[in-house]
């Protein structure tokens, strides 16, 4: 049998992977075997054991294309996307993400706090629920050997021993986008802040948007770099899994209260699942209200990634299979402007399932992989030194939450050759990838790495949350915080006491300040912050004035910009006045007695998508107020957002607004310039 597959060897010019294990070859055909493959130097991965000659032959070969390919500077495909499930309350998003995890139907299960992150690795009908580690260089190394029929060597020189050694350093001839120029940083450094993050050198550098990526790291000895132990199970694990798909599952929290918090997390690249219960789609008393949020998410989902593959799924259809084509005609009404967006079913614009019964969830499971596969993302090639970064920033996961550029990061990324500029390209596709998130609004966030998604997330969900769902008031009326609560829980202002307890007393400062800096809180009256988002609506305003309107009605005005531009007025009152009673709010109002020297009254009309702004003299209050909103397009909404501002019916142009680079200026340097 081993003569056999010996002369087979000699003019096979197409295999790619042989697995002889455990075969008992005997010493004549391990012979014959190895010296086949002496005269012939084939690509394809051999896997023996036990026979002698040939398997010692074999394992040399396999591990020195293994090394060489790390030491290489090739590229390959990175197999990840991120999927981002999103829809109103009590569709069945989680159920969903459940059944494409193969996991039970659960009707008890609790709703979504702001989200939740799995991890899945897909081949074929096969959804794995991923929760080791993944060695990514590795991976990829293997992805690199299977692509040629002979690995050649690009490193300089070859490495004639079992350690694996990282990648040389090597010069980078990619071009850096999106660099931002430090205006300043004028914090006060205390505790655990972002602030204490900042480069203060960082402000002195001028880097040029769009210049070359120079390396001029000295090149190091082998020896001074990472050494890894070549492991000829994991490189055969990787190739069997060379064609298996990884994918990031966020199932965002689907109460309105979150929906300010979901924009620091969408991504404009991945695949998005807008998830809608068809019953109430059909039933005439609900109809309108599941519309509503149909809509709110087809714009939001345009505005953050107007690229992005987006797949309508509609659950409980079990006993509404007569109804589907009548989903389907109000959908097609509803969706006929993001039709360049959605994957179509066959002959249906969405995916109708039922989670309880298992019904069409394989259909579904198909569709989200194929779309994956070829989505264009997905065509990226990384270098094997970026995944050897990758796989060094995940493996502090166990003892950090967040790593920092300036310390942790720079000195990591030292070790593969990585420039500052690199290191931000790598980590701008590992949070779009769903494997960090790496916020760039200003310098401050961008020094902060986390590594744990779902720590940040976990959180921000302690603070911002639906009070009649997730709240149980009686653990606070035991740990003594019974009217703190009541404070940050129906009029959105939250005490610092019962901050550090809703965050364990761990990193308080930390979480405060990132809140600030995405403006989801500013600080309010003594010792207190205010949380926009938490404040209840007031649907009895009277009157109000209407000759100034911001109109976004060219796109649409999401939930969270009108809180964010709250929190910014906020915090600029502060520095100007004594709050007292200088402020009044709701979730759709805003009364400053003393803005700019005005008394101002902001208004948040959904009807006419629009923000209405009250003051006796506009001319005066609207630059503040569209320098603000320059600085929320720009930090939080991708610089997606279209508006006008019209006074007494007739565009006025701000000329102050234009001149404020607010989307680059840190918060407190940008609050100074107004």
């Amino acid at each position: 049998g081993a003569k056999d597959i010996a002369d087979a060897l000699k003019v096979n010019t197409s295999l790619t992977s042989l697995d002889l294990y455990n075969n008992e070859i005997g010493d004549e055909g391990a012979k014959d075997i190895a010296d086949v493959l002496k005269a012939n130097p084939m690509s394809a991965l051999i896997s023996l054991s036990g026979a002698g000659e040939a398997d010692e032959f074999v394992k040399n070969r396999n591990r020195q294309r293994f090394l060489d390919t790390l030491n290489g500077n090739e590229k390959a495909e990175f197999a990840r996307l991120r999927v981002m499930f999103v829809g109103q309350g009590r569709a069945g998003k989680s159920a969903t993400v459940r059944s494409m995890l193969g996991k039970p139907f659960s009707p008890e299960w609790d709703s979504t706090v702001g989200a939740d992150v799995s991890e899945s690795v897909v081949n074929g009908s096969s959804w794995g629920d991923e929760t080791d580690q993944i060695d990514f260089a590795s991976a990829l190394a293997v992805k690199m050997m299977n692509r040629h029929k002979e690995m050649k060597s690009s490193s300089p020189k070859r490495i004639e021993k079992s350690p694996v050694v990282a990648p040389l350093p090597s010069s980078s001839k990619t071009e850096m986008n999106n660099t931002e120029t430090t205006k300043g940083d004028q914090l006060q450094n205390k505790g655990h802040q972002l602030s204490n993050f900042v480069d203060k050198d960082q402000n002195k550098k001028d880097l040029k948007r769009n210049s070359p990526v120079k390396n001029d790291r000295p090149k190091k000895n082998l020896q001074e770099d990472i050494v890894r132990e070549y492991d000829e199970e994991l490189i055969l694990e990787a190739h069997e899994r060379k064609n298996d798909l990884a994918l990031s599952l966020w199932d965002f929290g689907d109460q309105e209260v979150f929906y300010t918090m979901h924009h620091i997390f969408l991504t404009k690249t991945g695949i998005y699942v807008l998830v809608f219960d068809m019953r109430e789609l059909l039933e005439l008393v609900t109809r309108e209200e599941a519309k509503k949020y149909l809509r709110f998410w087809l714009r939001s989902i345009n505005m953050h990634a107007p690229q992005a593959p987006l797949l309508l799924v509609g659950t409980f259809c079990a006993a509404l299979q007569d109804e589907i084509r009548g989903v389907d005609k109000i959908l097609r009404e509803l969706s006929k402007q993001f039709t360049s967006q959605i994957v179509a079913n066959d002959n249906l614009v969405f995916f109708p399932i039922d989670n309880r019964e298992k019904l069409n969830i394989q259909e579904l499971r198909k569709a989200i992989e194929f779309t994956a596969r070829n989505d264009r993302a997905m065509k990226q090639e990384v270098s094997i030194r970026w995944m050897a970064f990758l796989d060094e920033l995940l493996s502090h996961k166990k003892s950090k939450s967040y790593l920092t550029m300036n310390g942790d990061v720079s000195h990591i990324a030292s070790k593969f050759g990585l420039s500052r500029q690199e290191q931000e390209m790598a980590l701008g596709l590992f949070h779009e990838r769903g494997l960090i998130i790496h916020l760039t609004a200003t310098e401050t966030l961008r020094n902060i790495v986390i590594i744990k998604p779902q720590w940040i997330i976990d959180a921000l969900g302690k603070v911002i949350r639906d009070s009649s769902i997730h709240v149980d008031i009686s653990e606070y009326e035991r740990d003594g915080l019974l009217d703190d609560a009541q404070l940050l829980f129906e009029e959105g202002i939250a005490s610092r006491d019962l901050l550090g307890y809703l965050w364990n007393y761990d990193q308080t400062e930390f979480f405060i300040d990132l809140m600030k800096r995405t403006m989801l809180m500013s600080d309010y009256q003594q010792d207190g912050f205010l949380i926009p988002s938490l404040l209840k609506e007031n649907k009895d305003m009277g009157a109000v004035d209407t000759r100034c309107v911001v109109d976004f009605s060219t796109t649409f005005l999401p939930h969270g910009v009108f809180q964010r531009l709250v929190c910014l007025c906020v915090e600029y009152v502060s520095r100007k006045t004594s709050f007292d009673d200088s402020i009044r709010m709701n979730k759709n109002y805003a009364h400053f007695i003393a803005f700019a020297d005005q008394e101002v009254e902001l208004v948040e009309d959904p009807s006419q998508q629009a923000i209405l702004v009250s003051s006796s003299d506009v001319e005066k209050v609207i630059p503040i107020i569209s320098s603000m909103l320059l600085k929320i397009n720009g930090n939080v909404m991708g610089g997606r957002l279209k508006w006008k501002v019209l006074i007494d019916g007739n565009v006025f142009q701000p000329e102050k607004a234009v001149e404020i680079e607010s989307p680059t200026l840190d918060l407190d340097v940008f609050l100074a310039s107004l």
